[in-house]
């Protein structure tokens, strides 16, 4: 038997009231509310009261603000917000107090799966993410919608749609538009079109990475990126080709490029190679390096190559000890002795020389005696 169902109506209103809003269960229950930030659902529902003819709204902002308990940066950031979902369409006005805009009935009634199942309909997963990663700008819809296109569309399930949400409200927009753009850039290297196999999981992979370098912000993440790079090329100057980012040896090349005395890349990647060279017998342990050039360096406050220079020309190579020290020694021991040698050898032949002169002109002074 069918049940019969009463509305039941719960009137918020006071007898000054002149604008009604009725907010039924059934459209909340479908997501109405999940596409907008609890500050935006403030803004909203504030402008819904505010509705003149033609769906055009006017409001004053301070007035706005302080009825919302907001700060002005706050809630001209929920406005334009609502404006890149598409729910208002603000006209600018020379008062710089005054907010004018049009309200898009249609849009604010669509619940959150109904709009991604236009999108889906509409473009394909590759044209979502390439007008995502071209444009300046992008609303959390968009990034949603980019996100979840990396997955089959039978696996677009609820837990996959409260994970991405739970990473718009964690990560900034410009790094989640990052993080689209690189695992796009991954899944055509794969030959992969719309979607594969993997895709998502590598993009998880990715977030669960900042998650645990506590890396939110697209600044730090910029810093992050510089030091991976950086990293990889002292990696391959001491002659590592294939690593992983968590080797213990990895995690010593970054300590030398962070903390209260990091050393440039530049240096680090100079001090390498000395030690490489200067080790003829073989590859030198990273203990090797950090004894006799990594930690000098710290020590004496060295951050340029050209005081690193002098310094191995002063320190470094009036020292004996390793390899390439006492070759140094000996060739220029074996050079003095061969100087000495031929030094003595120019003395003899000029003391023969002069014998030799003195015998041609001796002279027998018995034979003139009187």
């Amino acid at each position: 038997m069918k049940k019969n169902y009463y509305k039941k109506t719960i009137d918020l209103s006071e007898a000054e009231s002149r604008q009604l809003l009725t907010l039924g269960d059934s459209l909340i229950e479908k997501g109405f509310l999940r596409q907008f930030s609890g500050q935006q659902t403030k803004v909203l529902l504030y402008l819904l009261t505010h509705l003149k003819e033609a769906n055009k709204i006017e409001i004053q902002l301070p007035l706005a603000a302080g009825s919302l308990g907001l700060e002005m940066n706050e809630l001209k950031k929920s406005l334009k917000g609502l404006s890149q979902l598409g729910i208002i369409n603000y006209q600018k006005t020379e008062q710089n107090n005054l907010f004018n805009c049009f309200l898009n009935l249609e849009a604010v009634l669509k619940t959150e799966s109904q709009l991604e199942k236009e999108t889906e309909t509409q473009i394909t997963g590759t044209e979502v993410r390439e007008q995502l990663i071209k444009s300046n700008s992008a609303s959390k819809r968009e990034l949603a919608s980019a996100l979840i296109s990396f997955l089959p569309p039978n696996n677009r399930n609820l837990h996959r749609r409260e994970e991405i949400k739970s990473w718009l409200n964690d990560f900034e927009p410009q790094m989640l538009k990052e993080l689209v753009r690189r695992v796009d850039k991954w899944l055509k290297r794969q030959g992969g079109n719309d979607h594969l196999q993997g895709a998502y999981a590598y993009l998880k992979a990715i977030v669960n990475n900042w998650y645990q370098a506590e890396i939110t912000s697209y600044e730090k993440l910029k810093k992050q990126d510089k030091l991976h790079r950086e990293t990889k090329e002292l990696a391959r100057a001491y002659g590592i080709r294939s690593f992983s980012s968590n080797t213990a040896q990895l995690k010593t090349f970054q300590a030398w490029l962070t903390g209260e005395q990091a050393l440039s890349k530049e240096l680090a990647l100079a001090a390498i190679r000395e030690a490489v060279r200067r080790k003829r017998d073989g590859q030198p342990s990273l203990k090797y390096v950090e004894d006799n050039f990594i930690n000098p360096i710290k020590e004496l406050g060295i951050n340029n190559l050209a005081d690193f220079r002098r310094w191995l020309q002063k320190e470094m190579d009036g020292q004996a000890g390793d390899a390439d020290q006492r070759d140094q020694a000996k060739t220029k021991s074996e050079a003095k002795q061969n100087n000495s040698k031929t030094k003595q050898r120019k003395n003899n032949t000029k003391q023969d020389d002069n014998n030799y002169k003195w015998k041609d002109f001796f002279i027998d002074f018995d034979k003139y005696k009187e």
